[in-house]
């Protein structure tokens, strides 16, 4: 690592504590100087013994020399007591500060000048004891000046030492000059010099001035000293603070993973308090999914390697997550240990808002379903995984059939709410591997991962369907829904995942076209029936507009009677260039575009019109029977509009019959309760259409107020050769019977089937065995024919 990024271990520790002490407030800055004080009388302490070990050795090396030389011993017994007594003193009182330096702490600022001055007259008395005027013992005065200047702050003070020591001095030459104590005779030193005032004075101006130049430095550079020394403490103060204050979570550990300091943000994030963090590791507070990269990143921290920002878990108390991310440092010289710093930011709301960008930006916000976005990635996902391991992909495109209807007729909130429930079952019926996604409207896209057979695939296309069969209840409502199901497999019908989501999308609207609430498999053939949807399409929206609409009639037979009693009104399309377009193709169209409601009404007002015209030319009193679509049915403007026709026509509305679907009405069965009553009171006959292949049970009809049941074609089919469809046509009829409604079976083509329907009491017939629709201009001739064997009693060739 670099040296100018290697910082001391010590530094951190010292910074550590310097933020525990600033934290503490006033009293702590006091008991911060305190400890100071302490710091530098217990090394006075320590030098002061290094000094007097030094004296005593040097005392005792003098004296043996001194006792084997021709000189012997000098001093008297006097003056080595006073010798000794003197080190005995400065031993006695360095012991005391030495043992009891806390004890004696609130008496310091007595004590240090005390000790001083007492340093200063034994240094005087070692002088006088080791020569006097001759001793070279007067260096010492300059070591107890340099101890004041360590120990005094004020430079004041410190200089008064220097002149006191000065002053000792003095006062000891001048004692000796006038004999008032005696001198000690030192070897090599002549005696007079103890009376040479010239001598005397020199030597205690050299003495005085050195003391006082001494006291002047060390005062000096004692204070430059600490004003650094205060410098350095405001700037590790303010960086305390700093570190306190930052909202950024700071932490200092080793690389071991313990603890050395927090910061507050740190503490008031993850709620741990300092005594806390002292008996716990980082690596306690980490998340399990987190530690062995957090092990990692401070391992290369310790190591001096360069490291990016890293981002980590961690568990704050309580048990909550936080997500932190940061850098880390790391401080440390040789031989000490490694200190890592790291400093944090909490990125929980960012992940969150990013997690939440990132779900809007790839889910339906109203079903939490996957959007169009994420759809397509999984499905690319899926195709690159299926070429790798050679499975098949199956692309599913659901559109919720007349889902309009509800929004129409009960508002969006409630058609939200079916979505949701709709959303639920569909992803219900899926594995979690695969996909289900909403992409707008009332459409859904499925991808099934991992297909082996096609079996598998229609296995879940029942399953949707099935679970779909059942009514939901939203709100207060019962309702109904079905869906078209198109498909496509990859890689067999296509590799472009466009291209696939398009052809499934096609496979779906053929699926409408085959009566809805079925899936179909996309073909081929599909592409030219989508071109022909897409000109269909085109030329709906100027059908109307250009006459080339048409109405045609097929008759009702009364079982019994064989008489015709209603005349159904049948809508045709003369195309210009496709020709007669079946209204299984074109009917749909009309209701995705919305068409449907004028040329709905188009219809209604021709039938009406019609019929009035053939009661005025003779025309026996007959029903019109029209096709109500389900989105006709849902308009609120539904009753005016019907009334409006009547009146405009001049048509009873005994004579006007309405066919409205088992679907339709199941749809919304409450809705469907109060149009019915509201339409059977101005005496319109109604029929439910299709009867058998909606979801209506013996409490629905009931309810209904309606006249007829029209059995489906699909039963009537093979009534003959299928016990079930023969089973299911008798109990409807039945059914019919006991709640005094008519029964009418439509698609009736054999005599086979005729004679079914007559033998189970079924009221009316409808089919290519009476006839075929035809256009409005031969239904006179049609029924006048018809009346002819009639009166002959003929029977069924009547017909």
């Amino acid at each position: 690592m670099n040296s100018n990024a290697k910082v001391p271990a010590r530094w951190f520790d010292a910074l550590t504590q310097r933020i525990a002490l600033v934290r503490q407030g006033m009293k702590a800055r006091e008991s911060e100087k305190l400890e100071d004080l302490k710091g530098r009388i217990r090394l006075v302490v320590r030098t002061r013994w290094l000094l007097l070990c030094i004296i005593g050795i040097y005392c005792v090396v003098a004296a043996s020399f001194f006792s084997l030389s021709r000189f012997g011993l000098f001093l008297s017994h006097s003056q080595a007591v006073t010798l000794a007594a003197s080190l005995v003193a400065v031993i006695t009182y360095n012991l005391a500060l030495h043992r009891n330096i806390v004890t004696l702490s609130r008496y310091f600022r007595l004590l240090i000048p005390l000790q001083v001055i007492l340093d200063l007259l034994l240094v005087t008395v070692l002088i006088h004891s080791s020569g006097g005027a001759a001793s070279w013992f007067w260096p010492v005065y300059l070591i107890v000046t340099i101890e004041a200047s360590f120990l005094i702050d004020t430079q004041r003070d410190v200089w008064l030492i220097g002149a006191i020591g000065g002053i000792l001095y003095g006062l000891l030459l001048i004692m000796e000059f006038w004999s008032l104590v005696p001198n000690v005779p030192m070897p090599f030193v002549a005696a007079e010099i103890h009376h040479d005032p010239l001598y005397l004075l020199l030597s205690w101006l050299w003495v005085a001035l050195l003391n006082a130049a001494v006291a002047v430095i060390g005062s000096y550079f004692m204070a430059l000293v600490r004003r650094e020394s205060d410098a350095v403490r405001e700037s590790e103060e303010r960086l305390a603070s700093f570190l306190d204050s930052a909202n950024d979570l700071i932490m200092s550990i080793t690389a071991e993973g313990r603890f050395l300091y927090v910061n507050e943000a740190w503490q008031k994030t993850l709620g741990y308090g300092l005594e806390e963090i002292e008996v716990l590791s980082f690596f306690d507070l980490v998340h399990p999914d987190s530690k062995e990269q957090f092990a990692m990143e401070l391992r290369r921290a310790a190591a001096g390697d360069a490291l990016s920002p890293f981002e980590s878990e961690v568990v704050a108390r309580g048990g909550r997550s936080i997500v932190i991310e940061g850098n880390l440092t790391c401080g440390n010289e040789e031989g000490d240990q490694s200190v890592i710093w790291g400093i944090c930011r909490d990125i929980t709301e960012r992940k969150q808002a990013e997690e939440q960008l990132y779900r809007l930006a790839h889910h339906d916000t109203l079903t939490g379903l996957p959007n169009r976005i994420l759809f397509l990635d999984r499905l690319q996902q899926a195709k690159a995984l299926a070429t790798r391991y050679h499975h098949h992909v199956a692309v599913l495109f659901l559109d919720l059939d007349r889902f309009k209807i509800i929004n129409d007729t009960l508002g969006h909130p409630v058609g939200d709410k079916l979505l949701q429930k709709v959303a639920q079952r569909i992803a219900g019926c899926v594995r979690e591997v695969d996909t289900v996604a909403r992409i707008g409207g009332d459409e859904f896209t499925i991808v099934l991962v991992n297909i082996d057979t096609i079996e598998d695939v229609k296995r879940v296309s029942h399953k949707i369907l099935k679970s779909l069969s059942v009514p939901f209840t939203v709100d207060t409502y019962e309702l109904f829904i079905t869906t078209s199901i198109g498909i496509t497999l990859f890689p067999s019908d296509g590799d472009n995942i466009d291209t696939l989501v398009k052809k499934a999308d096609i496979a779906m609207y053929h699926a409408k076209g085959e009566g809805r609430n079925n899936f179909q498999f996309y073909t081929p053939q599909m592409d030219e029936n989508a071109d022909k949807r897409l000109l269909l399409e085109t030329s709906l929206r100027k059908a109307l507009d250009h006459g080339e609409f048409r109405v045609y009639y097929q008759p009702k037979v009364d079982v019994a009677t064989k008489s015709i009693t209603a005349m159904e009104a049948l809508l045709r399309w003369k195309h210009p260039q496709l020709g007669l377009v079946s209204p299984a193709e074109f009917i749909p169209l009309a209701e995705e575009t919305g068409l449907i409601i004028p040329i709905g009404e188009w219809v209604l007002r021709s039938a009406c019109l019609q019929n009035r015209e053939w009661l005025e030319q003779g025309v026996p009193r007959m029903r019109v029977a029209v096709n109500l679509s389900g989105f006709q049915f849902q308009q609120k403007n539904l009753l005016d509009m019907i009334t409006s026709v009547l009146a405009e026509t001049g048509l009873e509305a005994e004579l006007l019959e309405l066919e409205i679907t088992e679907s339709v009405i199941m749809q919304n069965p409450d809705f469907a309760v109060s149009v019915l009553n509201s339409l059977k009171e101005i005496g319109i006959h109604i029929s439910i259409d299709d009867f058998g292949t909606g979801y209506s049970s013996l409490a629905h009809l009931k309810r209904f107020s309606v006249n007829t049941l029209k059995i489906d074609k699909s039963f009537v089919r093979d009534v003959e050769v299928n016990s079930a469809d023969a089973a299911i046509t008798t109990a409807i009829i039945a059914m019919g019977n006991s709640l005094n409604l008519k029964v009418i079976a439509e698609g009736v083509e054999t005599e086979g089937q005729f004679s079914f329907l007559s033998e189970n009491r079924c009221d009316e017939v409808q089919g290519f065995l009476f006839s075929t629709p035809m256009p409005a201009s031969e239904v006179a001739g049609f029924l006048r024919e018809h009346q002819k064997p009639r009166r002959e009693g003929n029977g069924l060739a009547d017909g």
